[in-house]
């Protein structure tokens, strides 16, 4: 066969819907720099580079796997094109990438440790697609990462130069960068996060999150506001300046610059539940105080403080702004019980919410307002924000390595659609600004919500103590213990034929069950939670074996008149295994019936544990509610495969429930008489 010409070769190139200048230019930053074209540099170095030519098109994958490639001497899209585009052009990813977010929902959510991260190490060493094994190393860098010790930043460092030698995609590589640099600076060695920061402006891989990364290793406050101002800036919001007294934190000096004020257009109510704030209030208010948008009514919703600080700065506050109001609950309830008060209270046309320790710019208000009046077919909108610490240094990374993530305090909606259709927030201690978000979602269509792309608005006060930090109820960008079944309870909920999604303002009137710490009234449910006669564990799951006797178990004790609890205990392999949450009819038959959902972060006493199925007894899950049984049943499955030997099955249980098991076997089903 005669070789095509250079000049056909490149002119196929170029014709080709598979080289994609742009991404190649963006991809490889040295292409840019030099002003090369990029198919000229493809045909020339780039595919002997190992390079390629679009998202759509592996070439190492192609050399390797499509007959005769390399041998032929063509160009290897050239080759593609020449016969007749028959052979795959990238490794299948699909497969890979669901592994990996199995394998991340069996780590973080369901709690296994060292089965997933072998898994991973595995998936590492052996997975032949480079998206999957970039994917696996990232997970066990972040994994390293959420250990914070230095040795765990250091593995972590390891681990994420593995994932960017396989990870081609621009974006991925820019989220590394901010990990890398955090985990050098938590290493202490500020000299390596600057020549990260570096190697990372080179590559193009610098964005608003690995700004905000920096502010960790500049020591002038003034370094740190301009970065900042560099992030407003990107996202076209005005700068921010340092003012008030230089004895307090920089948090506290955060200030608007003046912006033009909107005299006009609908009230907007702003509801602060506030609960000891006297240190924070100030700020907030002051950033309220600057917002563009004037017409606002901000009530301050003191949820029972036991001290009069919350009050007093309020009062004062009111006293030189007349749209500033105090209202004292007269008992505390939590967030969502003072903001429906508030939302009795409010006269604005719409409603948004603003946290008492949060500082937002002047534009936060204008920007979502805006968003709702010139789309009315939209109910809700949420701005961004960042966590900012208290010297406005950023170090609570999310997800997979950003800072900027949506605000759910800043979601603000028309009121009077959101209260004829939807009533009230759910009033438990925390998390229920996401469920209103899915309910409106439900009623009105999930473009109801926008959630816009504003840049940081808002910067959430961040320290050690915060209920984000919390090893159990805190927010670690999944969801696992209490959060994780509030999550699932009110999807199955939302999702029950005839289900009412109008709530009411009765907190004692709850519309499901949810775990007793995120009651209302969970300080006087504590003093009677502590003990149930019966609790049962095991793989709940859709599909799970262990479903059927946990229905019998639990008709059978309550028809003695003993209570019962449950909790999840999962297999980490699981045929047939359809679902990552509680089978449909057994979480039906739970609430049906009364039998409490136990998660981590609860403690209960029980006169017998019942563990259904010895497999779930072979690997350490660490979400499990502390619970302390008399003595504990082991239920073993018929036809179980991979079961543990008995000992090792009674060391687990030892472990964790100092008890040594009794066994028994499961009970005949009538249609297992049947068969037989």
């Amino acid at each position: 066969m005669t070789l095509p010409t250079r000049t056909e070769q490149l002119q196929m190139i170029r014709a080709s819907e598979l080289m994609d200048p742009d991404w190649y230019r963006e991809t490889y930053r040295d292409v840019a720099l030099l002003r090369l074209d990029p198919a000229v540099h493809y045909f020339d170095h780039g595919a002997a580079m190992g390079r390629n030519p679009g998202k759509a098109f592996d070439t190492k994958y192609y050399l390797r796997n499509a007959p005769g490639a390399a041998e032929s001497g063509l160009n290897p899209l050239v080759h593609h094109i020449l016969s007749g585009q028959t052979s795959a052009t990238k490794p299948p990813r699909a497969a890979g990438l669901r592994h990996m977010a199995t394998l991340r929902t069996k780590l973080l959510s369901l709690g296994f440790t060292e089965p997933p991260l072998t898994d991973l190490r595995n998936a590492v060493q052996h997975a032949k697609v480079p998206d999957t094994r970039a994917l696996a190393s990232r997970e066990l860098a972040m994994w390293e990462m959420r250990q914070k010790s230095q040795e765990g930043y250091a593995a972590a460092l390891t681990h994420l130069a593995a994932a960017r030698a396989d990870a081609r995609d621009h974006g991925f590589r820019s989220k590394l960068s901010v990990l890398e640099l955090l985990c050098h600076h938590h290493l202490g060695d500020d000299a390596g996060a600057r020549a990260c920061y570096e190697r990372a402006a080179l590559a193009g891989e610098v964005g608003p999150d690995m700004l905000l990364a920096r502010t960790n290793i500049e020591t002038d406050p003034e370094m740190r506001l301009t970065l900042i101002n560099a992030v407003l800036g990107h996202y076209g919001i005005a700068p921010v300046a340092l003012g008030g007294n230089a004895d307090q934190p920089l948090y506290d000096r955060m200030t608007g610059d003046a912006h033009p004020a909107v005299g006009d257009g609908p009230k907007v109510t702003v509801l602060i539940a506030a609960y000891d704030a006297a240190d924070t209030l100030p700020s907030a208010l002051r950033s309220l105080q600057e917002q563009t948008w004037r017409n606002l009514e901000i009530l301050v919703l003191d949820d029972c403080s036991p001290t009069p600080g919350t009050r007093e700065v309020a009062e004062r506050f009111a006293a030189e702004d007349p749209r500033i109001r105090y209202i004292r609950m007269e008992e505390n309830r939590g967030a969502y019980v003072a903001r429906n008060r508030g939302l009795d209270e409010a006269t604005g046309e719409y409603i948004t919410l603003h946290d008492a320790d949060d500082w937002s710019h002047p534009a936060k208000i204008e920007t979502q307002i805006r968003h709702l009046l010139a789309h009315p077919d939209v109910v809700g909108c949420l701005s961004e924000q960042a966590r900012a610490m208290s010297d406005l240094t950023f170090s609570r990374w999310a997800g997979e390595g950003v800072f900027i993530i949506p605000n759910t305090s800043s979601f603000m909606f028309h009121a009077p659609r959101m209260r004829d259709a939807l009533g009230y927030w759910d009033s438990v201690r925390f998390s229920a600004d996401n469920e209103l978000i899915r309910r409106m979602q439900r009623v009105f269509g999930k473009e109801s919500v926008t959630f816009l792309e504003t840049g940081p608005l808002s910067f959430q006060r961040d320290s050690a103590t915060s209920i984000i930090a919390d090893a159990v109820l805190g927010v670690n960008g999944f969801f696992m213990g209490v959060r994780r079944e509030y999550l699932h309870a009110q999807s199955h909920y939302r999702h029950q034929e005839g289900a009412d999604l109008r709530f009411g303002n009765d907190w004692r009137v709850r519309p499901f069950p949810v775990p007793v710490v995120m009651r209302a009234d969970r300080a006087e449910r504590l003093s009677e939670a502590g003990h149930l006669d019966v609790v049962i564990a095991g793989d709940l799951r859709t599909g799970s074996a262990s479903v059927r006797i946990v229905l019998d178990l639990i008709a059978r004790h309550q028809a003695a008149g003993r209570t019962v609890g449950m909790f999840e205990l999962n297999r980490y392999r699981a045929t047939g295994v359809q679902s990552t949450r509680i089978a449909t009819d057994l979480r039906a038959e739970a609430w049906a019936r009364g039998v409490r959902i136990l998660s981590f972060g609860e403690a209960v006493r029980c006169e017998t544990l019942f563990v259904i199925d010895a497999n779930v007894l072979k690997d350490t899950q660490r979400y499990m509610p502390s619970v302390t049984p008399g003595h504990v049943r082991v239920i073993d499955l018929p036809d179980a495969d991979d079961t543990p030997p008995r000992d090792v099955a009674a060391g687990w249980v030892e472990r964790s429930w100092s008890c040594t098991p009794e066994w028994e076997d499961a009970p005949i089903t009538p249609e297992q008489n049947e068969e037989g």
